[in-house]
């Protein structure tokens, strides 16, 4: 089933999808210099997006006002593509920033009646194998005529679990109210996903029931996404409010050594604590801004020393600057000695890693989903390598 190509060219639902990036923490990827990067989107103002780059990384790429760059971003699991335009560089909320012009056309993939609805929240899906087990998977995308399923990431479907042309029986949980049981083929196999289309007659009744369905939730979605459309624009929540006037705050959550300094939001350094504060210790910094040593003291870090630290790991997404920005400062500016690693979604992890690692980085670490044993390998590698015994 080859898939068709679609397009937004008005303005305002080309803004809705960067403000809905915003609202999420989302990113962009340019390609610079035949390399593609990958960036945190701050701000969408007026037809303006404002993104994460630093100045040193702007002066390396000799990036001037004027010029364009190819663009991808990821909305609600859908790849859109484009070209954006640099029309300023300034700084938000401490933070360097370039200004883009929004793409002026974005285009994507349509796969005939399969991605007429992409979900905001997981639904589930469960189907049969050829070999008749109930498997179970997350859904990428609803259409008329079938849905997507992910090939890769949280929920995917497994190796050997759908074949090309392979009748399959999918079960569909809208919600409490809304399940139905459709047969179908697996379509295609292309780009991260599987299309699955519906062999139901026409005038099935489920299938008509679940149309009925799909045309109801595209129509809240598109209620939804008006309600909630700023003309003057959005800016990601960065941490204003009581968590940034609080300031930042350092707890030790697993003490043993050697100790793993986690700076991120609590969920993730508490996550990380309860996965492997057995094997490592771990002090998790809920960070703000500014630097970063003066407020680990606790930790023994005096002089060019860091104490009790051993290694870093920067979460990707933090309240005031991205965590590509905060890793590049720490090496750099506070010339940290021990190793650092940057830890986010395994989305696009080749591109994360190739950015990490021009800022000075050790490497990448996916941690959503979170695969405890691959943290922990992750982890005691890199400090073997670093601290051999």
């Amino acid at each position: 089933m080859p898939a068709d190509f679609f397009q937004l060219n008005d303005t305002a639902s080309i803004r809705m999808v960067f403000q809905r990036l915003c609202r999420s923490g989302g990113d962009i990827t340019m390609k610079v210099e035949g390399r593609d990067w990958t960036f945190p989107i701050f701000e969408e103002v007026e037809g303006r997006i404002l993104v994460g780059i630093t100045a040193a990384e702007r002066a390396k790429w000799n990036m001037n006002v004027g010029d364009h760059y190819r663009m991808t971003v990821f909305d609600r699991g859908r790849k859109f593509q484009g070209t954006v335009e640099v029309a300023d560089f300034g700084q938000l909320e401490g933070s360097d920033c370039v200004h883009l012009e929004q793409p002026r056309m974005l285009k994507g993939r349509d796969y005939r009646g399969l991605s007429d609805f992409l979900p905001e929240k997981p639904l589930g899906a469960v189907f049969t194998s050829p070999g008749m087990d109930f498997c179970d998977a997350r859904i990428r995308a609803l259409g008329q005529d079938g849905l997507l399923l992910p090939l890769y990431g949280s929920g995917a479907v497994k190796d050997g679990q759908l074949k090309l042309d392979t009748p399959t029986t999918m079960e569909l949980n809208m919600d409490l109210e809304s399940k139905f049981v459709l047969k179908a083929v697996c379509d295609t196999m292309e780009e991260g996903v599987v299309g699955i289309r519906f062999t139901e007659k026409h005038d099935s009744p489920v299938l008509k029931a679940y149309r009925l369905w799909l045309n109801d939730a595209m129509i809240a979605q598109d209620r939804k996404d008006r309600e909630l459309f700023q003309t003057r624009g959005v800016r990601a929540d960065r941490g204003k409010g009581e968590a940034v006037k609080a300031g930042p705050t350092l707890q030790v959550l697993s003490d043993r050594d050697p100790l793993v300094l986690v700076i991120s939001e609590p969920p993730f350094s508490v996550r990380m604590a309860e996965a492997v504060g057995r094997k490592f210790g771990v002090a998790g910094l809920d960070f703000a801004r500014g630097e970063v040593r003066p407020l680990v003291k606790s930790l023994g870090v005096e002089g060019p020393g860091w104490g009790r630290v051993k290694l870093v790991v920067v979460h990707q997404r933090l309240r005031s600057m991205s965590g590509m920005e905060l890793a590049g400062k720490l090496i750099k500016d506070e010339r940290c000695s021990v190793p650092v690693l940057v830890a986010g979604p395994e989305e696009d992890a080749a591109l994360k890693r190739n950015r990490a690692l021009g800022l000075g980085a050790v490497d990448f670490l996916p941690v959503d989903p979170f695969r405890i044993l691959a943290v922990i390998q992750s982890l005691d590698q890199t400090l073997r390598m670093f601290y051999p015994t």
